[in-house]
């Protein structure tokens, strides 16, 4: 297979279906990926998540608004852009953090929390069948 093809291939592995329980990007250009695309390579799809993905995926399954939120929190500059990019007001994105970070059981708030955060939203969807 050419190496655009399979590029392509693993690009198509980083989207996502733009909805509320999966929402994120519909179209990854393979080009932008950078050292990112690496974590291809390690999750497999279909194959058992990593215990942060569970920990989302659990969560979720508790609260529907959890995947949205979250995934405008890793996105979003700042916490009242990902408030206005939901359309919640900043005190309940607050709110809803707090819930979140007890269900996931890590920060959401520090730089740390927040990578791990990027981190388990990307490999959520590597890890699809």
């Amino acid at each position: 297979m050419p190496r655009f093809w399979a590029e392509a291939r693993t690009a198509l592995r980083f989207t996502a279906e733009g909805t509320p329980q999966d929402p994120g990007p519909q179209v990854v250009h393979a080009d932008e990926l950078g050292g990112i695309a690496l974590l291809a390579g390690l999750v497999a799809p279909g194959s058992e998540p990593p215990p942060d993905v569970r920990a989302l995926e659990a969560a979720a399954a508790n609260a529907l608004w959890l995947p949205a939120t979250l995934h405008a929190v890793a996105s979003s500059g700042s916490l009242r852009a990902a408030a206005a990019g939901i359309n919640v007001h900043h005190s309940t994105l607050q709110d809803r953090l707090t819930h979140a970070e007890h269900l996931l059981g890590w920060p959401l708030r520090t730089p740390q929390g927040r990578l791990r955060l990027q981190l388990a939203l990307t490999m959520r969807r590597l890890a699809r069948p």
